[in-house]
């Protein structure tokens, strides 16, 4: 296999992670979102990361990839839910994960992308605020025990990482005091093995 992107894309490295605890061997091509576009393409068509090669098939989007990969060899459903209840919120703390961070990564590229004179303040505040409510209503949808940084699966994958790229990106945007269930997991979840293994660089 070989998984396209770097891992300072969240996408990229919650795919990684949880190819790893899969037990999934791959490569890494280390491919750039923006500045190989056109290379990119050839892989992926709509132009993001990551993308995942199996043989002849190609897999795009990192929920996609992660829906196939968790079918194929997850049957005991140990990394994510497989029906009931429990199934429906895992839907809806990755819907609200993803959320926050498409919105983060939506402002980010505003502020980074465009001519200082074409910035739009209102566009970024709102992107902002947006985040910043799919993490309350995600903190609050966390049970207040301790996170497991053994057993854990891959929403909280999806979480963390999400995290560590705001952290990394634009230090202080995400408030510990204000979401204190997300960041114990965020804080346990780096100091795995797991995710030291693929640290977000």
């Amino acid at each position: 296999m070989l998984l396209y992107g770097r891992m300072g894309s969240p996408f990229v490295r919650r795919t990684a992670i949880l190819l790893d605890r899969l037990g999934i061997g791959f490569e890494i091509e280390p491919i750039a979102a923006i500045a190989d576009q056109t290379e990119l393409r050839r892989t992926s068509p709509v132009g993001r990361v990551p993308a995942l090669r199996i043989g002849d098939r190609v897999l795009v989007d990192s929920l996609a990839i992660a829906l196939t990969l968790l079918e194929e060899h997850d049957p005991e459903g140990a990394h994510f839910p497989r029906h009931g209840p429990e199934l429906a919120e895992a839907h809806q703390r990755l819907a609200l994960s993803n959320g926050a961070t498409e919105k983060f990564v939506a402002a980010y590229y505003e502020q980074g992308r465009r001519p200082p004179e074409k910035i739009y303040q209102d566009w970024i505040d709102l992107c902002h605020a947006q985040s910043r409510s799919a993490l309350d209503a995600l903190d609050a949808r966390l049970g207040d025990g301790p996170p497991d940084p053994v057993r854990f699966g891959y929403v909280e994958t999806v979480i963390a990482t999400g995290l560590q790229f705001m952290e990394t990106q634009a230090p202080g945007f995400f408030e510990p005091e204000r979401h204190p269930r997300l960041a114990s997991l965020h804080r346990t979840l780096e100091a795995s093995d797991a995710f030291r293994r693929r640290p977000a660089a």
